[in-house]
């Protein structure tokens, strides 16, 4: 470590930074302006003159603490309906300011100035308005100190110029587009002002956001002499128009496609402020046709994929109804619940059924606001409507209607109430659902209603150095005996686990209760040393799947993390961060014998070892690698239920690079390999971007995966006389699977108003289950592999001849004595699969807040099941032939300030 961070000094003589913590909050005088000013970015108003200047930027980045190379100054100035920022950025090379054109909120390779405003001095919340030297305008909603949320937008002006000197921004916010508090004294906000130099990679700060210190809102300096008495009118209305196309093949016999349809939609978007901390939110018959595609995935574990919101109405101004629960994105609020695909897709003995890809949304409505105290409430209410599928039966050649999904009114209610100028932090939500079932129970099958509640705190010290934080939250899911059955055995529960220790499925249940907790220690800030430790766990009854999303069962849970970090560069590093983590789940069978040590091995259902480093290189070239261990541990999940499975102790490499972002051409490739006794996995990717001009962004990214799974699970068959396994006999195979991806992405900016953003995903995969076994031994990893046979007619039933196992046609048949006669059959699994998920959207904004979008969606889809052999170029040209599904959307929204 030392020699990474050796540097000479004569640099260290030079730049001499001081430490982070030693700095004061900076503080910037504001004007009034009595007379107009114009937008225009010639910073020529002669109140600019008259108002004090932000200067003394310091270095973020390449070194901290440092001044920065080029001079920055801003000034701020203020009227009873705007803020006004004029910045000039100097510059000794204007040729070399990066002004790469991107959509609105996109992230990019060009200078820009940022405003960040915290107007409640809450030091934890604020706002953040950006400005590229291309006059590309980005915005976000910053909370929890740390965190922002770059969905949120504005309706805000501004104008960019750039001279001999370097480049100006002037921008005006209106106080219609922020939360404040109006008073008849002088106030203060936090203020902090961010300049990003691309050619020198610079970024500094009118108060430093150090990467040794956490905190970002409560870093800020302080704009003093606001007056401002009154607050101002919000009300905004934004009604849209739509029109949508879709053009597509058909099947013979399939009465529900047609080779065209047209429809189109109206609704409205409002939002009005109450007071002026507090804003009300309303949507009907909204319509998310602009949003981008989820990405195509094949998945063949037991759980559900997550996929994250895009929504506009969602998204924004929605942090408070923010709950993470432990693991990934487990929350106990999903807003994608609200809106998801109508849960009965088919009709017993249908030939072709039509049920709609998303539930309409009637309408939704959102309170969310801050009191003068430091409490931030949000309530959100959804109505979706009832949706119908239809059935048709070639048999009788009738057409019939059914229930898809009923009708289901969503609510949550958060807060947060801050405690000692934000340092401390408590919290709660609650979530609820309810459907409104039909009379002929034939979706019973759902629950009818849920209720998910949660306290959360964070208590921090030391300058928010240190911080203990944890929550409680609790889950009720209530319906008929036949959906809590349902759920218990659920890949979340799996409580029909034959050899489970007091556990065990209720049949005669209404109802299922559960909770989680968590308890954290974090260092947060440090020279070099950060860490975490924490202790949490799950009970056996913890269901949040009707309004919120998890994975995973009931478990204790234990981990420690530790960080070291060098950000002063040295001989060959820019900066480093190598990081050692440790995490363990058990079941609750621990607690049976708490002190063995042997119980507590029988119980371990997951962990994980590793290691990682991360390095900067001086020429900005980047390195990651890490390395995993994962210890043996007995799992429920390969046997979907069933008895405990050992699964070995494995071993991950990771290796990822990248070259200077900054580039018009970057690559970053990358591979992870999972090694284990049986098994093994390869994923390699390739990330390529490349600029021809500032107007244009291509990305490009291959990624070939190669997997060979001995424990993929198949079927499960009744067996009262196979005791090994509990009277059940478990189907597994060998599978070896590859996949080929190729994410590709073009971005064309005319102009900061008008985009074209187009992504497509072309997806081929194919998986050969190889070697059809059965599990020997509960709590072991031992198979008895089935020989392959011939299929052989026997009447109406097939015989095995020469092996326990068999194929005839697309449908696989297993004898379990030997003897012949087949014991179970069922379809053949080997899979082979093409797809494509493409959208392209041309977005103008033609005035500000008015949007028109022009989509086109393609689709195309392929599945054999009789095949498993993979050829990238036969299977592209496949997927080419493929006939595709087209979707055009024509949308147009105009915003009203009232």
């Amino acid at each position: 470590m030392a020699l990474l961070s050796a540097q000479s000094a004569a640099a260290l003589a030079q730049n001499a930074p001081a430490p982070a913590d030693s700095r004061e909050a900076p503080v910037l005088e504001v004007r009034r302006s009595t007379s107009p000013i114009r937008i225009d970015g010639r910073l020529d108003e002669g109140v600019w003159t008259a108002t004090p200047a932000a200067t003394n930027f310091v270095q973020g980045e390449p070194i901290e603490g440092a001044p920065a190379k080029h001079r920055t100054e801003v000034r701020v100035a203020y009227d009873e309906q705007a803020l006004y920022v004029a910045a000039r950025m100097y510059d000794d090379a204007p040729g070399t300011i990066a002004r790469q054109l991107v959509r609105r909120d996109e992230s990019g390779q060009f200078d820009f100035f940022e405003l960040s405003l915290d107007p409640d001095l809450d030091l934890r919340t604020g706002y953040v308005f950006q400005i590229s030297a291309a006059g590309v305008q980005g915005d976000a909603y910053l909370f929890d100190d740390v965190r922002d949320d770059r969905s949120w937008n504005a309706v805000w002006e501004s104008a960019v110029q750039v001279d001999a000197q370097g480049w100006t921004a002037e921008l005006r916010i209106p106080l219609s587009q922020i939360r404040y508090q109006p008073s008849s004294n002088p106030q203060d906000w936090g203020i902090n002002f961010t300049r990003r130099r691309v050619a020198t990679n610079e970024r500094s700060y009118f108060s430093l956001e150090s990467r040794r210190r956490y905190g970002r809102v409560s870093v800020f300096g302080r704009l003093r002499g606001l007056e401002l008495a009154q607050g101002v009118s919000r009300l905004e209305l934004r009604p849209y128009v739509l029109t949508r196309g879709r053009a597509g093949p058909t099947e013979a016999g399939n009465p529900f496609q047609q080779p065209r349809d047209a429809n189109a939609n109206a609704g409205l978007d409002a939002r009005y402020g109450i007071g002026a901390n507090f804003t009300l939110d309303a949507t009907v018959n909204p319509d998310f046709g602009q949003v981008e595609v989820d990405p195509a995935v094949i998945n063949l574990s037991a759980f559900e994929i997550f996929y994250p919101e895009r929504r506009p109405f969602f998204v924004e101004d929605a942090r408070i109804f923010d709950f993470g629960l432990s693991g990934g994105q487990n929350s106990l609020f999903y807003s994608r619940r609200i809106g998801r695909r109508p849960q009965r897709s088919s009709l017993g003995g249908a030939s072709y059924v039509d049920v709609a890809e998303q539930t309409s949304i009637l309408g939704a409505m959102k309170l969310t606001g801050r009191t003068a105290r430091g409490l931030s409430v949000g309530v959100l209410g959804a109505l979706t409507g009832r949706e119908e599928g239809r059935a048709y039966f070639a048999r009788g050649d009738s057409l019939t209607r059914f229930l898809a999904e009923p009708r289901s009114e969503y609510a949550v209610v958060g807060a947060q109430q801050e405690l000692r100028g934000g340092a401390t932090v408590v919290g709660g939500l609650l979530s609820m659902m309810h459907r409104n079932l039909p009379g002929d129970r034939s979706l019973d099958f759902l629950p009818s209603s849920a209720a998910y509640t949660g306290v959360n705190f964070q208590h921090t010290w030391n300058r928010r150095a240190w911080a203990f934080w944890g929550f409680l939250a609790g889950s009720y899911t209530a319906g008929s005996e036949g959906a809590i059955i349902r759920l218990q055995r659920g890949p979340n529960h799996f409580r029909q686990r034959p050899d489970a220790w007091r556990l065990g499925v209720d049949s005669s249940a209404t109802s299922l209760t559960g909770a989680e907790w968590r308890l954290q220690l974090d260092r947060r800030s440090g020279r070099h040393w950060t860490g975490a430790v924490w202790a949490a766990q799950r009970t056996p009854g913890f269901e949040v799947n009707d309004a919120g999303y998890f994975q995973g069962s009931e478990r204790l849970d234990g981990g420690a993390r530790a960080t070291y970090q060098e950000i002063t560069p040295g001989r060959v590093l820019r900066s480093y961060r190598l990081t050692a983590v440790t995490f363990h789940n058990w079941r609750h069978e621990a607690l049976r014998a708490p002190f063995s040590y042997s119980t507590w091995g029988d119980a371990h259902k997951a962990g994980q070892i590793g290691t990682n480093a991360d390095l900067t290189f001086l020429n900005f070239w980047g390195l990651n690698a890490g390395l995993g261990y994962g210890p043996e541990v007995r799992s429920e999940v390969p046997t979907r239920g069933g008895p405990l499975m050992l699964v070995p102790a494995r071993v991950t490499y990771s290796l990822r690079g990248n070259t200077d972002r900054r580039a018009r051409l970057t690559v970053s490739p990358s591979a992870q390999f999972m090694r284990s006794p049986d098994a093994s996995s390869t994923s390699l990717e390739l990330e390529v971007g490349y600029r021809p001009s500032p107007q244009v962004d291509i990305e490009v990214a291959p990624s070939l995966q190669r997997e060979r799974d001995p424990r993929q699970y198949v079927a499960t068959a009744n067996d009262p006389s196979f005791t090994p396994t509990f009277g059940q006999r478990f189907i597994f195979a060998d599978i070896d699977r590859t996949t080929f991806s190729l994410g590709t992405r073009l971005n064309v900016t005319f102009t900061p108003q008008l985009t074209l953003q187009f992504f497509a995903q072309p997806l081929l995969s194919a998986g050969e289950f190889v070697t059809y076994k059965q599990f020997s031994q509960a709590g072991t990893d031992e198979f008895t592999p089935f020989e392959e046979g011939t299929a052989v007619p026997a009447g109406t039933s097939v015989r095995c001849v020469g092996g326990r196992t068999c194929r005839a046609g697309d449908t696989r048949f297993v004898d379990f004595q030997g003897d012949g006669v087949s014991d179970l059959s069922f379809r053949e699994r080997d899979f082979r699969v093409r797809s494509l998920r493409g959208n392209a959207v041309l977005r103008w904004e033609y005035r500000p807040g008015s949007t028109l979008f022009l989509v086109w969606q393609q689709g195309r889809y392929f599945e054999d099941r009789a095949a498993s052999e993979f050829e990238i170029r036969r299977e592209f040209g496949g997927l080419l032939r493929q006939q595709p599904d087209n979707v055009v959307i024509l949308k147009m929204n105009y915003w009203l300030s009232l």
